[in-house]
């Protein structure tokens, strides 16, 4: 079906410096911006301003509580959802335009690849992944499930269809940034993990690094990139090992107090 009236929804906090590049990139796309806030101290509020946005505090909770919590403060029944670090590419801000005119599915998938500093565009070869971004809320919906970051099919029947183009993320700023971002990531896994009742063996986390890195960096063709696709691999790896390693310190400090107290 064609795409009448769309609202762009995004989640932010502290973005100043990404948000005026993702923002360009959605000129003329979308009939609405609303851009839910968790405490931004920098010059966020001002950007949303600056591109017409309609700015609204709300605290954070999780990522899935928070994006679903967005959706619903759009007007229109067609979303897009983006993150503060993705843009749209030319390519794909002229696909979703054709679709807006005459589309004829429920929801579209995106390709989303990270960016690398040095390259203009993600090489098609190396590994992205795909994501339900652009839809009908009768058809999808986030969840607002705790663990689940994703829209999710709401009706069965809902047609759905890759775009070609890409969603270029650019997740890093600093190598500095992605160790905090990823630091701050992996502890809500293991919140999450420990709500679930989940139990990951420790010898998970032996293996995690070496294993993890070369998948990335082999198989999904990281090597492509040269020094930085090591770094992006090598970051991959230590994101996975934080994951199980802070799961094994959690249940280790439920059995024994540490430091101990004097006897």
């Amino acid at each position: 079906m064609h795409i009448p009236k769309l609202s762009l929804f995004i989640i932010t906090k502290n973005e100043e410096r990404r948000l005026p590049m993702v923002l360009e990139s959605v000129k003329g796309l979308a009939d609405e911006i609303v851009i839910v806030d968790s405490g931004s101290t920098d010059g966020t509020e001002r950007v949303a301003e600056r591109y017409g946005a309609r700015f609204i505090y709300h605290e954070w909770e999780s990522y899935d509580l928070q994006a679903k919590w967005a959706e619903e403060q759009c007007a229109h029944r067609w979303v897009l959802r983006l993150d503060a670090d993705e843009v749209i590419s030319s390519e794909l801000a002229e696909e979703i335009m054709e679709v807006r005119r005459t589309g004829t599915k429920d929801a579209y998938w995106l390709r989303i690849a990270d960016m690398i500093v040095g390259r203009s565009r993600p090489n098609p070869w190396v590994w992205h992944y795909k994501r339900v971004r652009l839809y009908h809320r009768g058809a999808y919906s986030m969840t607002g499930t705790t663990g689940h970051d994703v829209a999710q099919k709401i009706d069965p029947n809902a047609t759905e269809e890759l775009l070609k183009g890409f969603v270029h993320h650019f997740s890093f700023l600093s190598i500095y940034h992605l160790i905090q971002k990823h630091n701050f990531y992996s502890s809500e896994q293991i919140r999450q993990a420990v709500i679930d009742g989940k139990n990951y063996s420790p010898w998970r986390m032996v293996g995690a690094m070496s294993f993890n890195f070369l998948k990335r960096f082999i198989i999904d063709r990281f090597f492509l990139y040269g020094f930085w696709g090591f770094i992006y691999s090598m970051d991959y790896a230590f994101l996975r090992f934080l994951k199980f390693s802070k799961f094994y310190e959690h249940n280790q400090l439920v059995k024994y107090k540490y430091p101990p107290k004097d006897n």
